[in-house]
């Protein structure tokens, strides 16, 4: 089975951003990114063997300006594209005066 974590983590951070799991929201400098794998699912051909395996990628950007989060963004699609990640959607998340801007992008890709 093939595990996505090594390989996303270590292009992300060719960003020069601090890069984290998503339930270690807590970071010292913005911007930041963080991200999880929502999904990792195979699936098996007819002698019970891993045929290929979907998976789905949450990142979330976390900036003090909204334009520099967009553009932390289409970098972060740039860089998973390169591992043949598809960005399946982007948003803004919407937040309180005075918060963190905040991108959620879920990526997708089969191998």
């Amino acid at each position: 089975m093939f595990n996505p974590k090594t390989e996303i983590v270590s292009k992300l951070k060719e960003l020069g951003y601090p890069v984290m799991r998503s339930s270690n929201n807590v970071f010292n400098e913005v911007p930041a990114i963080t991200y999880r794998i929502s999904n990792n699912s195979t699936n098996l051909d007819l002698d019970n063997k891993i045929a290929s395996q979907d998976i789905r990628i949450a990142v979330d950007i976390w900036t003090e300006e909204s334009t520099t989060a967009s553009n932390i963004l289409e970098q972060a699609e740039a860089k998973m594209r390169e591992l043949k990640y598809r960005l399946e959607n982007s948003l803004d998340v919407d937040a309180p005066e005075g918060a963190l801007y905040h991108i959620n992008a879920t990526f997708v890709g089969i191998r």
